[in-house]
């Protein structure tokens, strides 16, 4: 399915991840559950030897679940009652155990372990064979949690160990398939998404949502074919033992429709409602990771309780939507329960009334039942797949959203342009936004040539950091044309455009691990004698070699052992180590002392030599050491010249110099 642009979902304002959201609004029909079920194959696919053997693995001890009913019947007539055995019990057992009647009892508890020891017990519907926490509450996001690590077989046993074995593995790989697809799509889909996706819905889904694929296989293929092969072994074996006897099949038979009767009147609540637990998990996902990651702020303004109440009202609004679907299944257990109750009462009723005219024993009763419930256990099991799928169907629906609505930057560009060292950077027209039809930039034409040291400058707002996040493709034109040594960049591939150009930016983030790994975050396999080269050109090598543990002290979340001057130190080497074609730094100069600025530009002025260097400035220190500096105003390119010419021809420029410098002297 095509992406659609944000422009085609004129309901959600023009946002971006508005329109992941818009078609999850609407209620999914039959067809298209079945659709989304059908493509979630893909995720299954990689895996289909592991498939194939789990099938194997829970079809192969099959037979042996028909001879289940029979030790009980052989108990009640030959044991007890002292009936001569018959038929295929007497071909097999009246060799080992003859016409003893201890023996017998003795031959068929024996059979009776060592079928035990083999497949174990055995349901149609078996207990989960999973990580699960008692618990994990009553919520979305402990269910998926849960169902992440589950597996199931219809077995124990040395045959149900293998199979649990596989069923595991198989599990987490498939798992680990989509949860990689939906990360990887959300890591390349262009940056103005996280200009509205909430994190933690995002989180959500990769985490959580990905959790459906499991049960796609399991209830919707899986429990199917078992379940059908299951009612025909059964009903062989009837047809051979019992066939003066239909009205036990036709009982069990009869679970099946008015089971799946009260599946496809329920089919479409239960998947809103899957669809609303799914949304309210989310949100408490987000609202905690956005409060979390503001906890300063909220303790700053004394904004605990209210805080913490918004969490507790977005839990228990992921609570109710899981109660509401414990009520609709309830209600469906209500309508299907009594249906059941009264097929197994007729055919009690049945059996009863042959035992007492003598056309059968209390043995065959046994028997009877036994196979009626093998008939009856599968039977319900199909009824019920419907009603089983509808929570992985809404799982897998946002899934899918992400692949479809999400463009892919990763994806090959058509005309397979190779990108040469980038030497000119030119602006023909160009306007561009974060929200369509609200341009930040207005129709700027600008040129940067490799040789020349480039500052921005303008009062905030102006659309500085708007240009510059232009030129990797963080943002796309609305109108007009960037080109990159005369080729419009739009033939050029983002990751490989990237590759040429290193940037600092105004807010700078560090990752928890060490001072090293950050540096190298860029060039991972970089040596560390070029790491500690990069920290000296940065200026940063002197306090990293203060600190006992040196280039491998870690750092904490978003780097918070370094000062606000000592990050912006290790982000400026970080973006030197690539050696890129183009460097761009936007307000590097924020948290420097002016020693380390003055440090900073000189080394900037022999980078600019043989390569695109842009500043983002505001103070006049760091223009007047730039080649040419171009003056921002109001989304517009209003000036451009040396510092000094600017300051001579445009008294806009001598008055943001000003508003600037006293702005640095306050703080």
């Amino acid at each position: 399915m095509p992406f659609l642009t944000p422009s085609q979902h004129p309901a959600r304002g023009g946002s971006l991840a508005g329109s992941l959201y818009f078609e999850e609004r609407n209620s999914v029909g039959p067809r298209e559950a079945l659709r989304l079920l059908a493509r979630s194959w893909r995720f299954i696919r990689p895996h289909r030897r592991l498939v194939g053997l789990k099938f194997l693995l829970a079809l192969a001890p099959l037979p042996i679940f028909l001879f289940i009913p029979w030790p009980l019947k052989i108990i009640i007539d030959n044991v007890i009652n002292g009936r001569p055995l018959q038929g295929m019990a007497r071909r097999l057992l009246f060799p080992l155990a003859g016409d003893d009647r201890l023996m017998l009892l003795a031959v068929v508890v024996g059979l009776l372990f060592l079928a035990a020891l083999l497949v174990g017990t055995v349901s149609d519907r078996p207990e989960s064979v999973d990580t699960a926490v008692a618990s994990g509450g009553l919520d979305q996001a402990g269910m998926t949690a849960n169902q992440a690590n589950n597996g199931w077989s219809l077995f124990s046993g040395l045959l149900g160990l293998l199979e649990v074995w596989v069923t595991l593995v198989l599990t987490q790989r498939m798992n680990q398939t989509v949860r990689t697809t939906v990360y990887q799509r959300f890591l390349h889909s262009p940056l103005r998404l996280f200009a509205d996706q909430k994190i933690g819905d995002a989180v959500f889904r990769v985490m959580y949502d990905s959790a459906a694929i499991g049960e796609v296989l399991y209830s919707g293929v899986l429990s199917p074919v078992i379940s059908i092969t299951m009612i025909g072994l059964a009903v062989g074996v009837l047809w051979g033992q019992f066939r003066d006897e239909p009205l036990i099949p036709i009982l069990a038979g009869a679970a099946l429709p008015a089971v799946a009767l009260a599946s496809m009147l329920f089919g479409r609540r239960l998947r809103d409602q899957s669809q609303r637990m799914r949304e309210q998990g989310s949100a408490v996902m987000a609202t905690f990771e956005e409060h979390i990651a503001q906890v300063q702020l909220i303790k700053a303004f004394g904004q605990e309780a209210r805080e913490i109440g918004a969490v507790d009202r977005a839990s228990r609004g992921s609570y109710y939507a899981a109660l509401m679907m414990v009520v609709l299944i309830m209600t469906m257990l209500l309508l299907v329960i009594p249906a059941a109750g009264l097929l197994a009462a007729i055919g009690i009723y049945h059996l009863m009334s042959e035992v007492i005219a003598n056309r059968i024993t209390l043995g065959d009763v046994a028997l009877l039942a036994g196979y009626g419930a093998m008939l009856a256990r599968p039977m319900i099991a199909l009824g019920w797949v419907w009603t089983w799928l509808q929570a992985p169907i809404a799982g897998m629906r946002r899934v899918h959203s992400v692949l479809d609505y999400l463009p892919d930057e990763s994806a090959p560009t058509p005309s397979g342009q190779v990108l040469e060292r980038v030497r000119a950077i030119e602006f023909n027209d160009v306007s561009a936004g974060y929200v369509p039809d609200e341009p930040v930039l207005k129709h700027v034409s600008v040129r940067f040539v490799a040789g020349e040291l480039a500052g921005i400058a303008g009062p905030s707002g102006a659309g500085k950091s708007t240009l510059v996040s232009c030129i990797p493709r963080f943002l796309e034109p609305s109108t007009g044309e960037i080109l990159i040594n005369g080729v419009n960049v739009g033939v050029l591939s983002p990751r490989a455009l990237r590759r040429r150009i290193a940037l600092v930016f105004q807010e700078e983030a560090l990752f928890s691990t060490t001072i090293a790994d950050n540096i190298s975050y860029g060039l991972p396999q970089a040596p560390m004698a070029s790491v500690v080269r990069a920290a000296e050109m940065a200026g940063a090598a002197e306090f990293i070699g203060r600190m006992p543990p040196g280039y491998f002290t870690m750092l904490g979340r978003r780097g918070t052992r370094l000062s606000a001057g000592q990050k912006q130190r290790v982000a400026i080497a970080r973006a030197l180590l690539r050696d890129p074609d183009v460097l761009i730094l936007d307000e590097p100069m924020g948290p420097l002392d002016p020693a380390s600025e003055h440090s900073l530009m000189m080394m900037l002025r022999q980078l600019a030599d043989t390569r695109i260097v842009i500043v983002v400035a505001h103070r006049a220190e760091t223009l007047a050491s730039c080649d040419k500096v171009r003056l921002m105003s109001e989304g517009r390119l209003h000036a451009s010249g040396t510092h000094g010419e600017l300051i001579k021809r445009y008294p806009a420029y001598e008055a943001c110099l000003a508003m600037n410098a006293s702005t640095n002297r306050t703080d």
